[in-house]
């Protein structure tokens, strides 16, 4: 067995809701071979196939344990006893039942919960429970035909199938759920990525710049001392102007439009699986560069906040005119945690956006987190 990823919450309640279906089916196996053998005489010999049918159920329980709550794996022994067991609540009593169904139901669970609990291939595993089945039926039948055995192997087969139907839904579940995490680290690191090429592109030309004119003041001090302090002069300005650049960026002030910023978090929302979408409500107002730049800030800090703190299937971006300015709502369903457990978040822009006059409002409920911002559209800050 392999080890499994980390599980999302949301498949706690279908993992529970696995085991307790597999426990309660298992339990409802022992009750209905209880009647097919209490005809038997003696008792201690129908006592004995109960308690054969209890333990090949439990043994079933603890490999299905291996698969759905992760527990260590059994010893191979664990099978074979519980296969004897099996078998012979199969064979003894086949003379006196009619035929081998439903004694069939505690291998069918038990070939099931091997085939979900351990390593061994399904190459092996459904014919070594066929054969078990199809022999411990032969034994007990009175007929000298196959046809009985064969059939009672057959349903021990589908039977196993149903069972372990539960268990593969369930990995099912947690491959999609750990696909999804991917796509979210994906499209995080591809943020990045956008951020260093953004990085490079502002400050690469600056750099080559002050880096030539340094080797030229270099090669001057001796023969024209005067150009020299010249070109050093224009190196610190570029050297200042690459530093303020550099802020611009790290703080996100850089000059791109709401609009870019908009769609480039849609986009990277997408990318993540995250269903979303914007909704313009009617003409906004003409923004100043810093409204934009602070709703850009918005924009980037909610995108962030769901993939990282959020299970999002669907994400709306809604901008719409507000009382003297514009309003921006950003609103993502399954949030996990605190959206804000980190500095620099939106407590900090909702700081700055009321030191511009505007507001930030967040909501949080059960199923959906909403931040809200109100700027207006000649802010200056």
């Amino acid at each position: 067995m392999t080890a499994a990823a980390p599980t999302s919450t949301g498949l706690v309640p279908l993992r529970r809701l696995t085991w307790w279906g597999t426990l309660g089916c298992l339990v409802l196996i022992v009750v209905i071979v209880v009647p097919q053998v209490a005809p038997i005489r003696p008792v201690t010999v129908q006592v004995s196939l109960i308690a054969a049918a209890a333990l090949v159920c439990a043994a079933a329980a603890r490999y299905f344990a291996v698969a759905i709550q992760e527990a260590g794996p059994p010893r191979w022994q664990l099978a074979a006893v519980a296969a004897l067991a099996g078998g012979a609540v199969v064979a003894l009593p086949n003379g006196a039942a009619a035929g081998g169904f439903p004694l069939v139901l505690p291998l069918a669970a038990l070939i099931a919960g091997v085939w979900a609990g351990t390593a061994w291939p399904r190459r092996w595993v459904l014919p070594a429970g066929a054969a078990v089945t199809f022999v411990a039926s032969g034994l007990g039948s009175s007929a000298a035909s196959w046809t009985a055995p064969a059939t009672d192997a057959a349903i021990a087969m589908l039977c196993a199938a149903g069972l372990y139907s539960q268990v593969w839904v369930l990995r099912v579940a947690q491959r999609l759920d750990r696909a999804h995490r991917l796509e979210r680290a994906a499209a995080l690191a591809e943020e990045r990525l956008r951020f260093a090429a953004d990085l490079h592109d502002i400050q690469g030309h600056s750099l080559q710049v002050i880096a030539l004119k340094s080797e030229l003041a270099e090669r001057l001090a001796g023969a024209d001392p005067a150009r020299a302090v010249a070109e050093m002069r224009e190196v610190q300005a570029l050297a200042r102007q690459a530093l303020g650049d550099t802020r611009e960026v790290v703080r996100g002030y850089r000059a791109v439009s709401l609009d870019t910023e908009i769609t480039n978090a849609v986009r990277v929302l997408n990318a993540a699986g995250i269903e979303s979408s914007l909704d313009r409500a009617g003409s906004l107002p003409p923004l100043s560069s810093a409204a934009e730049n602070l709703l850009g800030l918005v924009v980037r800090e909610c995108t962030t906040n769901v993939l990282r703190h959020s299970a999002a299937r669907r994400c709306t971006v809604s901008l719409a005119p507000g009382p003297g300015g514009v309003r921006l709502r950003f609103t993502n369903d399954a949030p996990l945690g605190d959206t804000d457990a980190e500095p620099g978040g939106l407590a900090v822009l909702a700081d700055r956006l009321a030191a511009a006059g505007g507001r930030l409002d967040r909501s949080r409920t059960a199923d959906e987190f909403t931040v809200s911002a109100h700027l207006p559209a000649d802010a200056d800050r």
